[in-house]
């Protein structure tokens, strides 16, 4: 089956080689036709048809050199569309070789547009590096004016001094040294401002140095969930961790409770809701364009279960209806084709589920499941391992203790604190699952929790996720009492290097059951006081409500007035 895949892929590899190869040649025809044709007329059909040919044979695999094929004839709106697919995905197009045959002036082109996605400064001056390496002799007199193209300030001061200054590029070149020194400096000046609080150095630091527009930053996204008197939320907010901020994101198209959340290496998926009318909806998070769109909704309606990735395809384990005790069901989403197919149940009924992902194929699974008793809630803990290949089940005694993300969990998993709250799965690609396996007979300690406040684990509802070895827990409410639910808008983060709890500033509102994950979002999107409307669908939905309230006190109101004129 792989070889036939592989086949197949190739095959089509060539065919798009030809289909490209065959619309040059029109052009190179184009070119001596207009020299020695009179037909200005349909050279022009001809040259436009070439165009829209390899408008639709756009992809990442050929955007450069169509963008260059298409200055050459002058090809004005396929030049756009190629640079446009270039500038979203500069941080791919990079990793291409054909890059690395650019001429200077497009190089230095691309360096200078503030709109290309990348990852880091640092990607980029690697890439730098690499490109006058290609071809050293001739591209060496280019580098320092490539150099001062690099946003220095944004590359950390660690590296600048390990890496960038002991680059033989640079370190032979007195005019680069200067700058990476200056880049220095200004690192140590605001570290010394931010401990005397000094915000207006900080404004205009922020100003002088920005990222570039496209450059991909951390936010974690807190998605969906409900705030003070039982109102949902369509509102999306994010912590963007540069700036120490929270901003506005764009709102999803549905009344998400009790939702789960994963993310691919393109998208954040959301399904499933408490709310029957969006018990099923599926919606995904495209941070290259900062929009949300709907996806084939799920086979069943429900809440609280899991949502994993596991090479790109999406698993949903399990989960709990409002009419029912529970599902063992286990179905997959693949995104090329936007279907669900389901797959053998799981042995158990697994409701509250928190899933990580070992090896791009075990998923462990933390739950709970109904059993036959008169103590508590009738439910117990269990925790199992899926294997996505033999699609066999096997009970564990733990999560593995990769890291602090699981530690974490497993120093909460006895309390409502954990039971209650939503946790964003975590894949550990470069972990053997023998090795995993080793590290669940681990003592778990309760280090993690010394410097958090203890009240905090008293809180339900909360959305915990991760960034690299930090732990976030955000939001939730305390004091079961429906009636004077105490909705919280605090949000902690375990910082691995000073190993201890921080509190972040408080989210713009309060909000429980909501959902939260780490994405790289473009600086374009965070930039600024970010304001997006209510999808036309909800706020419909409010208008109704709204309406059916007003017309619900007017009825009392005349009940009330009816009444009195009786009892006089």
């Amino acid at each position: 089956m792989t070889y036939c895949s592989t086949r197949t892929n190739k095959t089509k590899g060539r065919l798009h080689h030809i289909s490209c190869l065959f619309c040059c040649s029109f052009l190179l025809g184009l070119k001596l036709c207009i020299v020695f044709s009179t037909h200005r007329f349909l050279l022009v059909q001809l040259k436009d048809f070439c165009g829209e040919f390899l408008k639709r044979k756009l992809s990442l695999g050929n955007c450069v050199a169509v963008h260059s094929l298409a200055h050459m004839y002058t090809l004005d709106q396929l030049a756009l569309r190629a640079a446009d697919m270039i500038r979203r995905n500069f941080h791919k197009v990079i990793q291409d070789e054909e890059f690395y045959t650019l001429p200077f002036h497009l190089v230095r082109d691309w360096l200078s547009d503030a709109e290309i996605t990348v990852d880091s400064e640092e990607v980029l001056f690697d890439a730098v590096v690499k490109w006058v390496q290609k071809n050293s002799e001739e591209r060496v007199k280019y580098f320092e004016e490539l150099f001062r193209l690099l946003r220095l300030p944004q590359i950390k001061p660690t590296y600048l001094t390990r890496v960038v200054k002991n680059e033989p590029l640079v370190a032979q070149n007195a005019a680069c040294l200067q700058l990476v020194s200056e880049a220095v400096e200004g690192h140590a000046i605001r570290f010394e401002n931010l401990k005397s609080a000094d915000t207006e150095f900080w404004a205009s630091y922020m100003a002088t140095f920005q990222p570039r527009f496209g450059q991909n930053m951390d936010v974690i996204m807190v998605v969906g969930g409900v705030s003070e008197g039982g109102d949902y939320l369509s509102e999306c907010v994010g912590y963007f961790v540069y700036e120490d901020r929270w901003v506005n994101l764009p709102h999803i198209h549905n009344h998400l409770d009790g939702h789960a959340i994963a993310a691919t290496d393109t998208h954040v998926y959301v399904a499933g809701s408490m709310e029957p009318g969006f018990a099923k909806t599926v919606e995904r998070y495209n941070p290259n364009r900062n929009t949300w769109e709907q996806v084939s909704n799920l086979t069943t309606r429900k809440h609280s279960f899991g949502l994993t990735c596991i090479k790109n395809i999406l698993y949903s384990i399990g989960g709990h209806g409002n009419f029912s005790p529970g599902f063992k069901d286990v179905s997959v989403y693949e995104p090329d084709q936007d279907k669900w197919h389901n797959l053998e149940s799981a042995p158990k009924i697994l409701r509250d589920v928190k899933a990580i992902s070992v090896e791009d194929r075990y998923v462990y699974v933390t739950a709970r499941t109904p059993i036959d008793t008169d103590s508590d809630d009738g439910l117990k803990t269990v925790t199992t391992r899926y294997d996505t290949d033999s699609r066999q089940w096997q009970e564990v005694d733990s999560l593995p203790l990769i890291d602090n993300y699981c530690l974490f969990q497993m120093a909460v998993a006895s309390t409502n604190f954990y039971h209650t709250a939503s946790c964003c799965p975590k894949s550990y690609t470069d972990v053997r699952d023998d090795v995993a396996r080793q590290k669940i007979s681990a003592r778990i300690s309760d280090d993690i929790l010394e410097s958090l406040p203890p009240e905090v684990t008293s809180i339900e509802g909360a959305a915990i996720c991760y960034l690299g070895d930090d732990v976030f827990v955000i939001g939730g409410w305390k004091n079961s009492d429906d009636v004077d639910k105490q909705y919280r808008k605090e949000a902690y983060r375990y910082c691995a290097e000073r190993k201890r709890w921080m509190l972040l500033p408080p989210m713009p509102q309060p909000r429980c059951r909501a959902t939260s994950c780490h994405v790289r979002i473009p600086y374009r999107f965070l930039y600024g006081c970010q304001r997006y409307p209510m999808p036309q669908n909800l706020a419909r939905q409010r208008d109704r409500m709204q309406q059916m309230q007003q017309l619900h006190r007017r009825t009392l109101t005349l009940r009330r007035q009816l009444q009195s004129q009786i009892e006089c």
